[in-house]
């Protein structure tokens, strides 16, 4: 399966790799741009440490639990970025496609000084 065939989902289980190759879920919110997935996070999470070790990855539609609902794609994290345009980029896709639930976790996070250090995700077809 592509990750065109995905379509444009609410959430994604985001399925990284650990060094001894044990499989790590994670429900993310996610936007299309062409035909590349595009994920937001903190820099310094786990996810983001597991693609920089190891840039493959799995896909598949779920809920906000994380709860798969669909087949499995297989990507390939290209490029992890925390260029400021491309954050600015991302920030008008995700409020386009989440609307207020951006402002509130924007809010919630900048309540709890946490709202430095975010980067972009981008995920291509393996």
């Amino acid at each position: 399966m592509k990750l065109a065939d995905l379509g444009n989902p609410k959430y994604i289980a985001l399925e990284t790799f650990r060094r001894n190759g044990q499989a790590v879920k994670t429900p993310v919110w996610t936007v299309r741009r062409d035909d590349r997935l595009l994920v937001w996070t903190q820099g310094d999470s786990w996810k983001v440490k597991r693609a920089r070790n190891n840039p493959r990855v799995r896909v598949a539609e779920c809920d906000m639990r994380g709860n798969v609902l669909g087949p499995w794609a297989e990507g390939t994290v290209t490029s992890i970025s925390d260029d400021p345009d491309t954050k600015k980029m991302m920030g008008a896709l995700l409020r386009r496609k989440y609307h207020w639930m951006v402002a509130f976790v924007s809010l919630v996070a900048l309540l709890r000084r946490q709202n430095t250090g975010q980067v972009v995700m981008e995920i291509g077809d393996a």
